[in-house]
């Protein structure tokens, strides 16, 4: 997965008492990631366990729209984002529709992924969703057993608490918003040039 350049610039003290991976925190890719996937990405953590973690990236919109992609699919207009480069050819979703669909779960307070989705088509055509309420995404980002822990270990990501204000839309330069809303040191970092020739 990604690569880093901590010998470039110095901002360990960045990742000193890091929050632990879990469902509902956000990774935030380190700022001179060079993997084109994963660069200035936000990841919301759906799962992780011993087995391994799963997550969705926030920010990578794709040019289509779920009704382009997903034959039968209600008319809706939603973006579809890139969640990842695992199972590209499933459609995923996240949403706080709560037990409005059977079988979702919940990843953080009021946010929840999954449900039974005929049912979720239903409701799409008769309009009780609103796009607010749901985010699809084209893929999702899977790490083994061990191996976000071991990314961490490298500094390839900056581990937030998510909020709710940033999972549930596009807010634009999603990367860099964030760390600017965390202030500190944090801003500092959402300054840094993509390229690190240029820091």
């Amino acid at each position: 997965m990604p690569e880093n350049h901590n010998n470039i610039t110095d901002f360990s003290s960045i990742f000193e008492k890091q929050m632990k991976p879990a469902p509902g925190v956000l990774l935030l890719a380190e700022p001179f990631m060079e993997s084109p996937e994963f660069r200035r990405s936000v990841v919301l953590v759906t799962e992780h366990n011993e087995d391994g973690s799963m997550g969705f990236i926030l920010n990578r919109k794709l040019a289509i729209k779920p009704t382009q992609a997903i034959e039968d699919f209600p008319e809706f207009e939603d973006t579809l984002f890139y969640g990842g480069p695992v199972s590209t050819e499933l459609l995923f979703y996240i949403h706080t529709l709560g037990n409005s669909l059977e079988g979702s779960i919940e990843i953080m307070k009021g946010i929840y992924m999954g449900g039974d989705f005929e049912t979720l088509k239903d409701l799409l055509r008769q309009g009780k969703v609103k796009t607010t309420q749901i985010r699809f995404f084209a893929g999702y980002s899977g790490w083994t057993a061990g191996q976000l822990k071991s990314e961490l270990k490298q500094h390839s990501w900056i581990v937030t608490s998510g909020l709710k204000k940033f999972v549930m839309k596009d807010n634009g330069n999603l990367w860099k918003n964030i760390l600017k809303d965390l202030g500190g040191k944090y801003s500092m970092v959402a300054d840094f040039p993509e390229d690190p020739t240029l820091n």
